[in-house]
């Protein structure tokens, strides 16, 4: 047989263990040493070999006084064989070795514009020290489009609010937060604080937020207490309600997450506790079990709750949330999740 005439010989359903018992044979000329290299018995060495003869149609070796001896057909397959085993082993090392200090990888994340803000800056600078071969990418998807996008491996993990998940996702809780509301400074009605009057009677800029579920959490919540705000404003973000704010007498609802990393942001822009109850958020790391076991994969998410664990939510919140007395106890509102594990949704 030639190596020509291989690609009309059914090898589809070819089994991989008997290219290795092919090499080890072609390596060490000899089918017991073959079988004892491979760990197997001589008959069970034997019969992969025949299995191989009949797939191919050659005699593979012929019987020598001191072993087997390959055919021309043997030689001349062997240096494919060889590289493809030896790429197999390559890339099962590449997969299952990940060096965190050396290896240059992207890596994928969704993310909202408020994970941008208050995520991303802390994980580049910790990254930038222990890792700094290590890139990302952030992306901003709608709700229902990330799971498939995790699915399909277009991003590796996602950090979002998303209540609902289908199974064969893993999750991970890094935080809790709650909302405030910004205003500027020198809004004539806010001086004191924000009273649920004054709230009614604002004009509202609102975040519709394709990637997040903000607004319809908040339109919920608002709608089973009878609050109608008077919305004046929509953008599909929230990374310019700052500027509209603290340029407008508007008020923007926001989590607090995303309030505080504003404390150095425009100077007449100001923090003040939500007249409304509403409920807190958990925020999360998100991805689908193809990743959940791969080397990399599980130390970045390490990394990542590690990051996020140490940002310091509270520095100088004194300086950006208004309308409380001096020395009174501020909320603990942003809740961080240094407890919890990974779990299968």
């Amino acid at each position: 047989m030639r190596i020509d005439d291989i690609s009309k010989t059914n090898i589809r359903g070819l089994d991989l263990n008997l290219l290795r018992v092919f090499d080890a044979v072609m390596r060490l000329g000899s089918v017991s040493r073959a079988a004892e290299d491979l760990g197997m018995t001589q008959p069970s060495t034997s019969g992969q070999i025949s299995k191989l003869r009949e797939a191919l149609n050659d005699p593979l070796f012929v019987r020598e006084s001191h072993g087997v001896a390959p055919t021309p057909f043997s030689e001349n397959l062997y240096p494919y064989i060889r590289d493809a085993l030896d790429t197999i082993g390559r890339g099962l090392k590449d997969v299952r070795e990940f060096d965190p200090h050396a290896d240059s990888r992207t890596f994928t994340i969704i993310m909202t514009d408020i994970g941008e803000t208050t995520i991303l800056p802390s994980i580049i600078r910790a990254f930038s020290r222990f890792s700094p071969t290590i890139s990302f990418r952030a992306i901003n998807l709608p709700t229902h489009e990330t799971p498939d996008a995790l699915k399909s491996g277009l991003a590796e993990l996602a950090i979002a609010y998303m209540p609902y998940l289908d199974v064969g996702f893993f999750q991970r809780k890094l935080f809790s937060t709650d909302y405030i509301c910004l205003a500027r400074k020198s809004h004539p009605e806010v001086a004191k604080g924000i009273s649920i009057a004054a709230f009614k009677a604002a004009g509202h800029v609102v975040a519709e937020a394709r990637g997040t579920g903000h607004f319809y959490l908040l339109e919920q919540n608002f709608d089973a207490l009878g609050i109608d705000r008077r919305i004046k404003v929509r953008v599909p973000n929230f990374m310019s309600i700052p500027h509209i704010v603290s340029g407008t007498d508007l008020l923007a609802t926001v989590p607090r997450a995303f309030g505080l990393a504003l404390k150095d942001g425009p100077p007449d822009l100001c923090g003040y506790e939500h007249p409304v109850r509403l409920p807190s958020i958990d925020v999360k790391m998100l991805w689908h079990e193809r990743f959940h076991k791969d080397p990399a994969h599980r130390w970045l998410r390490e990394q990542i709750f590690s990051v996020v664990q140490n940002i310091h939510w509270d520095g100088s919140v004194e300086k950006f949330m208004g309308g409380a007395k001096k020395n009174q106890k501020r909320p603990a509102a942003i809740k961080k999740a240094s407890g919890e594990r990974e779990k299968r949704t």
